[in-house]
């Protein structure tokens, strides 16, 4: 496993990225919450809010994904996932307490990829110079699910892509090592463990 690593950003260097952090997946009642989440979900939802806003002190974009579906989706249709993340339903909001401020930017997405038929490259390129001097600040979850197809997607595009351990959620132990092993594998030399109290932030 990669060692966690230490960090200090600013508007000129970095953007936070924030996966999911959703009532169907982060509160009591969510079709997608379990007993491991419960656990882990209090304390992965301050360390995003801490982020947030040091991020936001510092003039760093900060950047929500959010999942949901129509529920026409072939994973419903043909491939018998329980339907979930219904757009417009409960479950498909950001929790409460990491409402998206004005000034951030929240990019809906009906697929597990943040990439795929959205507009993200599109603000990125207006966010970002050129990614192989920018950092991408990855948190939320599932660590094996969507916030891994984030991770990736950053990954591809050449960004030094920053996973903060305590900030991304998961629905069992086994997952979340999985994930962590395969951001420390060799071939992602631009994928870095960190925690939120190792990324610093300068403030305007």
């Amino acid at each position: 496993m990669k060692s966690l690593q230490t960090f200090t950003f600013n508007r000129e260097n970095a953007v936070l990225v924030i996966v999911d952090m959703q009532n169907e997946f982060c509160k009591p009642g969510g079709k997608l919450y379990n007993e491991t989440s419960s656990l882990i979900i209090p304390q992965v939802i301050s360390a995003n809010r801490r982020l947030a806003g040091r991020a936001r002190g510092a003039g760093i974009p900060v950047i929500y994904i959010r999942g949901c579906r129509t529920l026409r989706e072939p994973e419903f249709t043909v491939f018998g996932v329980p339907p979930h993340l219904e757009l417009g339903g409960w479950g498909a909001e950001i929790v409460d307490e990491l409402k998206p401020e004005p000034g951030d930017t929240v990019i809906q997405k009906f697929s597990h990829d943040p990439f795929y038929d959205t507009e993200i490259d599109r603000i990125l390129q207006k966010l970002v110079y050129e990614p192989a001097k920018c950092h991408a600040v990855v948190t939320g979850g599932a660590v094996n699910v969507c916030h891994y197809h984030a991770v990736m997607g950053f990954h591809v595009r050449g960004y030094w892509t920053v996973v903060p351990v305590d900030s991304v959620y998961y629905f069992s132990d086994a997952d979340n090592q999985r994930a962590l092993e395969q951001f420390s594998h060799m071939a992602y030399p631009n994928i870095f463990l960190s925690r939120s109290d190792l990324v610093k932030t300068k403030q305007l």
